[in-house]
């Protein structure tokens, strides 16, 4: 089998498809977490989580790769499990249920990108709210969807209905200190909200943090991955070394006291945060590859933690690991599978192996043949190797170029 075609249809695939997935497989701890979340739902309470949340196009890959019209994955039409059926009949008759219930409903639907009918039930629900956690959890998944969409404005007002919920005194701390470490990290990426509502955060969070036993590890633990990248900005390695340790241990700690696949999330993220910290403040590249490995260790299914791995291989020039990481990671499958496979022609082509490097942009002009750099990308290395693969890409840039009506 080729490096740069996908496995049979993985984990992800599957919970993203049908909010399950085979127990024969081997399974990441996304799908683990978000199926296991679905199942033990209880609607009657505020306290549905996510593991992580996915952009519209990690959901249109998928049904790229599985052959469906993405309309029918987006909109939820495709229901090709009991999972999906019964939240595609929850979604359907959102407007009779319970203000909290509709919520949950909303946060299963953005668990696997289905953004349009959640955004429609809170669309619905909000002007029913009548508590300051109804409007916060409601406020919480409009950030969410905002940031998946790249919609700043929304984002902005997402946190300013957050920060008048908590104003109210009523909230739990720790749905406080989620808002607070979700506003510190995407201000600091970002800047989707006013500094003004960033430094309300900043205080309200380093407050909460003083009083740890009355916090969940696991929020205590995003929390200072979340303050981390303050120091980390301005280059100060030993600060933010310090806030990642905070990290470890709280993330330790809650995976300790319940050691399921959300818990270990935590985990996974200071891993992540932990190679990033080498890759751009310390940059220390065999800190980087240890921090890479560890994450690999702890999510061995999970095509982006060869992926992260592959990102610090090329950000310290080690051009080879890379290539062959971003391999694995294709041969891993989704999610990213489309922008490791491109990772691993680009790579290949700067290694000079035009041969791996054709095939790579072969397979991206299967998956996206209207992606004029790609097939630009792939017809300059046909060329130079004087491969017949160039007339494919040639011909296909044509296509691109010759307007519908003209085509004959």
């Amino acid at each position: 089998m080729p490096i740069s075609e996908p496995r049979t249809r993985n984990a992800f695939q599957e919970t993203m498809l049908g909010l399950t997935f085979s127990p024969l497989q081997e399974s990441d701890l996304f799908s683990r977490a978000c199926v296991e979340q679905y199942r033990t739902a209880d609607l009657s309470r505020h306290a549905y989580r996510f593991a992580q949340v996915f952009e519209p196009d990690v959901l249109r890959e998928v049904a790229v790769l599985d052959g469906i019209a993405y309309d029918r994955l987006a909109e939820l039409r495709h229901r090709p499990s009991e999972a999906t059926a019964r939240l595609g009949e929850l979604a359907d008759g959102a407007a009779d249920l319970p203000v909290v219930a509709a919520v949950n409903v909303a946060a299963a639907l953005i668990s696997v990108s289905r953004f349009g009918p959640a955004t429609r039930i809170l669309d619905r629900t909000e002007p029913r709210a009548t508590t300051p956690r109804d409007s916060f959890e409601v406020g919480m998944l409009r950030f969410v969807v905002a940031n998946r969409r790249d919609d700043g404005p929304a984002v902005s007002r997402a946190f300013r209905a957050m920060r008048r919920a908590v104003e109210s005194g009523t909230l739990p701390a720790d749905r406080t200190l989620d808002a607070c470490a979700q506003a510190v990290v995407w201000y600091m990426k970002r800047r989707d909200l006013p500094t003004a509502d960033f430094l309300w955060y900043v205080a309200a969070g380093r407050e909460l943090a003083r009083h740890p036993r009355d916090l969940g590890a696991g929020s205590l633990s995003a929390w200072y991955r979340a303050l981390a990248m303050v120091p980390a900005a301005r280059g100060r390695a030993r600060l933010t070394r310090r806030y990642m340790e905070f990290t470890r241990e709280a993330a330790a700690h809650s995976l300790a006291g319940r050691p399921r696949a959300y818990e270990a999330h935590f985990l996974k993220t200071y891993h992540e945060s932990t190679l990033k910290e080498h890759m751009y403040v310390t940059r220390d590249p065999d800190r980087a590859e240890e921090a890479g490995r560890d994450l690999i260790a702890l999510d061995p299914a999970w095509s982006p933690s060869y992926g992260e791995l592959a990102d610090a291989h090329a950000h310290f020039g080690r051009l080879m690991d890379a290539a062959a990481l971003y391999e694995k990671a294709v041969a891993t499958g989704p999610p990213y599978y489309g922008h490791h496979l491109l990772r691993a022609a680009r790579a290949r082509e700067r290694l000079g192996d035009d041969v791996r490097a054709l095939e790579h942009y072969g397979r991206l002009a299967d998956l996206v043949p209207g992606d004029e750099s790609v097939l630009r990308q792939g017809l300059a290395v046909a060329l130079r190797a004087g491969d017949p693969a160039a007339d494919r890409f040639r011909s296909l840039l044509d296509r691109l170029r010759t307007p519908a009506g003209e085509a004959t």
